[in-house]
């Protein structure tokens, strides 16, 4: 009689440690505060270049389509890093506006733009008037992740759905933010160095509208942010 209290005993034992282990479950927070940073840095000091532009190889009358110019965002990270790049126009208010400049081949599907959370602006005339904008565009077919080529992704910077770009554009602001995937994935890619190569396209206003009679500088600025997925 004792053997089998004491079998009856161990049995409700190992019963209860049983129900005991299927009932709870362990969470665990995890992270590294780290010190080193992913780092982005543009091709030629950051500068694209037109160049000299004579007022009397432009129209007087229409919009000038001034071509593309190319530059290249390289960012490099110390460890292996989920990271993306935004964007933002510090001279938004020289932007002349959506009615006013179209940018012919504007971004890598050979869209025209003129939306100003896509383009940006390039500085004002003595008179006040705004010259034009610029478009800014990654070469999506040669966008590599540590040497591999892949795929462009792109979203909204407070809840990202990703999706694969084809125009390579994405809106200034900081609103969206631009990233790599592995081939035909969608997912945000780990790297330690990514290479975006960009272009520009540039339009200004015809010259009746600038009025210019002084050398005047084009004045564009965008700010580049890394920021971790």
């Amino acid at each position: 009689m004792k053997k089998i209290l004491v079998a009856t005993a161990v049995a409700l034992a190992l019963s209860a440690t049983a129900a005991n282990a299927a009932s709870t479950a362990v969470l665990k927070v995890t992270g590294l505060l780290s010190v080193a940073a992913c780092t982005p840095q543009l091709s030629g000091g950051g500068e694209v270049d037109y160049g000299l532009i004579h007022l009397a190889d432009l129209s007087a009358t229409s919009v000038n389509q001034l071509g593309q110019k190319d530059i290249s965002l390289t960012i490099t990270c110390p460890v292996v890093t989920k990271a993306g790049w935004t964007i933002s126009d510090d001279r938004a208010d020289t932007h002349p506006g959506a009615s006013v400049i179209t940018i012919n081949t504007a971004d890598a599907a050979g869209g025209n733009v003129s939306d100003t959370t896509q383009s940006y602006g390039v500085g004002k005339t003595a008179g006040g008037v705004k010259i034009g904008a610029y478009s800014i565009f990654a070469d999506v077919a040669n966008v590599t992740a540590d040497g591999v080529k892949s795929d462009v992704i792109s979203g909204t910077v407070d809840s990202p759905s990703w999706q694969k770009t084809a125009t390579g554009i994405i809106k200034n602001a900081n609103m969206e933010m631009m990233t790599v995937a592995a081939s035909g994935t969608t997912a945000p890619l780990p790297f330690t160095t990514a290479v975006f190569p960009l272009k520009t396209s540039l339009a200004i206003q015809n010259t009746a509208a600038l009025a210019i009679t002084d050398d005047t500088n084009l004045d564009g600025q965008a700010t580049i942010t890394v920021k971790y997925l």
